[in-house]
This record gives structure tokens, C-alpha cells and sequence, in this order.
């Protein structure tokens, strides 16, 4: 493609009108050039569309904004990497930045990679700070690391967020499911599925700031504690677990034993029945430890019920005063 960018930076945002402005600000500051920026809006009812039209007017990089019917995150990325002209491919959430070099750096670790090697690799892979400049996440244990994901994170324990590139074409194998419509489904659905085939170059440099807002702390920590949040991604995510990844079973057994604790309880808040969940698990072995942590997960579930009426007496308290 004539002209086409090295570099697409993809935002997708959902009623992040107020906090957009730190993506825009980050990528004016890129001493890398060679980028556009490209926004999916999944169906925003903020002033989304008018503020990026007004960037736009007076931005010096490309700026390509789609908007959705809200659908999740998942349906923005299959959306973005087909409309993407860069080669490499960058996620930056609505509500991050990144480092001015963040662009550059990358090119500049992809590039350390001996080019009759690149074949096996998806792209590159960085930290994360907040905007307090703490660490979030785990560093690597050496630098550069050619691993895949699956290495990184059943070998080696890396955790937390991080700050990545990959190449489109790549992703363009490898879409997201579209399933779980208006649910969010977990990322690592499709970057361990990349994994099987490609490495990532890891280093311990900073791409990324990942903003902890201290007002949606609070929203977020409930998300996460609510089992019947998103329930149908996150059952979705732990089948596929189940079905891909067990054979690393004693390399991270935490990982596992969570998925099968969790599995039918999402079930539960997703509608699926115990009978289906077990039929959609493809391996004695995995149908197996469900089985086998069937207690833990009933008891996981009734402590969560019995916590519930004390949660909501709480809530419609405080929203009474």
C-alpha cells in the first residue's frame, strides 16, 4: 500500500470523551512520525465524534475514526485491524498514553531482531507505569526475552500489564471470536492463541502509562469481584483455557485450577448449563478437574450469595444518603 503508515496506533473508547485527550497527547509528542491514529467508538453517547473531528482538523499524523454499535472491545479490535494500514499494530487504551520514544523504541527493538529470524515473531513487548511512574506489572527476567506469551506467562510468571506492537498481518490470522456480544472477553483468548506459532521480544522499557484513576478504583475493584460481570467473555475465555492451554497444567497450576473453579459459576451467571459447559470442554483431563473442584466452586458461589444481600443493604444505604 502507496503511502502506508509504519505504525497504527488503535483506540478503542467507550464514553472516554474525558480522558481521550491523554492518547492524543502522548502520540503529538512521538518523535516517531510514521503513524496514524485510528479510533473505534463503540457506541459512545458522550462528545466522542466531535472531539476527534476537532483533532483531526489540526493534527500532523493521520487520524481514522470508526464508530460501532456497542458490541465490546473484542468486535473494535477485529474492526481495527482490518481497517489498519500500518504494518505494526498498537493497542492503546482510551484512557492511557504512552512514553514519547514509546514508537521509536519499539521499532528499534523490532529491528534487533536478525531479520532471517522475524518469521517467528509477533512483534515486541514493553512495560507499563502508571502515571505516577510505578511499575505495573512484573519485569522480564532478562532482556532482550524471545518467548511467547505462553512462556512469559506459564514458564516465567510474568504478570500485569505491559505495553506491546505487533505486526498486522499477524493479527489479521487471528481475530477475536465474536461472540459474548456487549461482553467484555478476555484478550488472552487470541494473544496466547498466537503463541503457539510466534515469539515476542521482551524488554524491560517503559511504552506504556496505564492510568489508575483513583475515582474508578472503587467501580473496578466491584467489577471484579462480581462473578456475573461479563460472565459469558469470561466463560468463553476459561473453556478455551481449558481446551488449549492444560498441557501447561504443572508449569502454572494456579492458572488452571481458577479456570475450573470459576467455569461454573460464570455458567451459572451466564445461562449455560453445568451439562453444556462440560460437553464444550474437549479433554477427559479437563473435563476432570472441573469435576474434581466442583465443591470448591458451589462453595465459591454460595459465599458470594450470602455476601450479596449485605452488598446491595449497603449500596441502597449509601445511595440514600
Amino acid at each position: 500500500m502507496t503511502n502506508a503508515p509504519l505504525f497504527t496506533v488503535f483506540t478503542p473508547t467507550y464514553n472516554r470523551a474525558h480522558t481521550l485527550h491523554r492518547v492524543y497527547d502522548s502520540l503529538r509528542a512521538q518523535t516517531l512520525r510514521d503513524f496514524e491514529w485510528l479510533v473505534v467508538d463503540d457506541g459512545s453517547t458522550d462528545n466522542t465524534a466531535a472531539l476527534i473531528v476537532d483533532w483531526a482538523k489540526s493534527a500532523d499524523f493521520s487520524i481514522r475514526y470508526f464508530k460501532q454499535d456497542h458490541s465490546g472491545k473484542h468486535f473494535a479490535h477485529n474492526l481495527a485491524v482490518r481497517e489498519a494500514r500500518g504494518q505494526m499494530f498498537v493497542p492503546l487504551d482510551s484512557d492511557d498514553a504512552c512514553l514519547p520514544r514509546a514508537l521509536e523504541r519499539m521499532l528499534y527493538w523490532w529491528n534487533t531482531i536478525p531479520s532471517d529470524q522475524q518469521s517467528g515473531f509477533c512483534g515486541v513487548t514493553g512495560l507499563a507505569v502508571d502515571q505516577y511512574g510505578k511499575l505495573v506489572g512484573d519485569r522480564f527476567p532478562s532482556e532482550p526475552l524471545d518467548a511467547s506469551m505462553r512462556e512469559l506467562r506459564y514458564v516465567h510468571h510474568v504478570m500485569g500489564e505491559k505495553g506491546t506492537c505487533k505486526l498486522t498481518e499477524i493479527l489479521r490470522h487471528y481475530p477475536f471470536p465474536e461472540v459474548a456480544h456487549g461482553h467484555y472477553l478476555p484478550e488472552g483468548i487470541v494473544w496466547l492463541d498466537i503463541a503457539r506459532r510466534f515469539k515476542s521480544r521482551a524488554v524491560n522499557e517503559v511504552f506504556r502509562v496505564y492510568y489508575v484513576d483513583d475515582d474508578e478504583i472503587s467501580v473496578t475493584v466491584s467489577k471484579k469481584k462480581s462473578f456475573g460481570a461479563h460472565a459469558l467473555g469470561r466463560w468463553y475465555f476459561y473453556v478455551w483455557l481449558l481446551n488449549n492451554d492444560l498441557g501447561y497444567f504443572f508449569r502454572s497450576p494456579i492458572t488452571f485450577l481458577k479456570a475450573a473453579i470459576m467455569l461454573p459459576v460464570v455458567a451459572h451467571f451466564s445461562h449455560r448449563s453445568f451439562r453444556s459447559t462440560i460437553l464444550s470442554l474437549e479433554s477427559y483431563w479437563a473435563r476432570a478437574l472441573v469435576v474434581l473442584v466442583l465443591p470448591l466452586a458451589a462453595l465459591l458461589y454460595a459465599v458470594n450469595k450470602a455476601r450479596s444481600p449485605t452488598t446491595k443493604l449497603k449500596q441502597k444505604y449509601l445511595h440514600s444518603q
